[in-house]
Order: structure tokens, then sequence, then C-alpha cells
């Protein structure tokens, strides 16, 4: 399968784990990707309706309408069984790690960085610093308010687990960062 089509399918898949935790319109899945998944996993509303839509045309969801007052109608999406199905059966499936095979423009600036200042290099190193710092406070924010909200919610684990993943890879990376700079420091003088 090609890597675009992988893409297409895990989205598809990302979708249908929201509508897992209970029925969602397409603003509520954004929105609920926008507080849970963000970090690692997000879709626009431009991906997340045709998803629906192949769902629904797969029968792995329903979708009713809801009136509301003085507002469009909602178009509030369900799992089905079939689609839990599908979603245990994806998720039994072996996963192809790709970690070598990333993109990142500050490693490759950085990788070319003998042809600019040490204190651009570190200029930059500092501003990912900054990102990740605001990122780990967000994430341990995310982790407080969701054990204090959902101490007893079958997901809590999982949730966690994805958490401190974030939590971990942001303090390895503050950890490069500052390694970085002190290295960069070093070198400057």
């Amino acid at each position: 399968m090609s890597r675009s089509k992988t893409k297409i399918k895990t989205s598809m898949f990302a979708v249908l784990g929201i509508l897992a935790i209970g029925p969602q319109s397409g603003y509520d899945i954004k929105k609920l990707m926008e507080r849970s998944t963000r970090y690692f996993w997000n879709e626009n509303y431009g991906q997340i309706y045709p998803h629906l839509s192949a769902l629904l045309d797969n029968q792995d969801v329903t979708m009713h309408i809801e009136k509301q007052d003085g507002k469009p109608d909602r178009k509030v999406y369900t799992i089905t069984d079939k689609g839990k199905k599908s979603l245990e059966d994806w998720l039994r499936t072996p996963l192809k790690l790709s970690i070598m095979e990333q993109k990142n423009e500050l490693l490759l600036r950085l990788f070319f960085g003998q042809h600019a200042s040490p204190e651009t290099n570190i200029q930059h190193l500092k501003s990912l610093k900054e990102q990740l710092q605001d990122q780990l406070f967000v994430l341990e924010t995310m982790e407080d308010e969701i054990r204090s909200c959902h101490p007893d919610d079958p997901n809590l684990t999982y949730w966690l687990i994805t958490i401190n993943y974030g939590k971990l890879q942001s303090k390895a990376l503050i950890e490069w960062c500052e390694d970085s700079i002190q290295l960069l420091n070093g070198s400057a003088e």
C-alpha cells in the first residue's frame, strides 16, 4: 500500500477511534482531537468530513440529524458494531514504524549550520526549547485534567500512556537543545 493510501486509511481510523469514545459531529471530532490527539495526530475539517462520508458508506458509522434552535441541523455520527470491529482489526494489525523517515527542518538547518553563525543556530535551538517547554506545560495540564475529570474512564490508562510519550519526548528534546546550545557556545569561543 502506498504511503498516501496508508495515511488516508490511518486518518479514517483516527476519526473512527474518536467516535468510539462517543457520538460526535464533525465539529465535535475536530474539537476533541484538538484537546486530545493533536500532539501526535490531527485532522482538519477538510479531512474529517470525507472520512465520515466514507465510514458512513462502509457502514462503520451511522448518522442522525439533531435539530437545533436558530442553528443549522447537526449531523451526529455514531460508531456501529461493524465500525468497532474495523477499529479493533486495525489496532491488531502489525505496525510499520518509520522513525528514520522524517522531515525536520531544524535538523536540516543544523546539519548545514557551519554556513550560519553560531548565534543563529543557537537562536533556532532556543526557539525550539521554548516551544517544547510550552508543549510540556500543556501536556502536564492535560494529564492533570484527564486524571481529575475521567478517573474511572476505561481509556484513562491509554490516554496517560500517550501523554507520557509526549512529556518524555519533550523533556528529552529540551535536554538535547540545552546540550546543543552548550556545544555551540563552546565552538563560538
